[in-house]
């Protein structure tokens, strides 16, 4: 898998602790050695916790404290990263997708 928008992701993480640095590196190693079809093919390979939800993939990244939020396209083999915030930013999330997918 091929990640579009990779200096947005890490300009997302700047702030972060090293060790949340490191779970992403992790995860980027994971996207880039898999060529995943579907989100049964993640949730088999990766991690169970993956979810779907209105369209965009939710991954738990370090032991469930972070939430990176991407786009995947199975068949061009993208994934296009969206947010990543701390479990207590989700709120805030929830805002701000609803922007994005233009719902009020």
């Amino acid at each position: 898998m091929r990640l579009i928008s990779k200096k947005n992701l890490e300009s997302a993480i700047e702030s972060y602790s090293d060790d949340a640095k490191a779970a992403i590196a992790v995860w980027r190693k994971a996207i880039k050695d898999n060529d995943w079809e579907s989100l049964e093919e993640i949730r088999q390979g990766y991690s169970k916790s993956v979810d779907q939800v209105c369209g965009y993939t939710i991954f738990n990244i370090k032991g469930n404290q972070y939430r990176l939020i991407v786009k995947i396209n199975y068949t061009a083999k993208i994934i296009y990263f969206n947010f990543f915030l701390p479990i207590p930013n989700m709120t805030k999330l929830s805002g701000m997708m609803k922007m994005k997918l233009n719902i009020k």
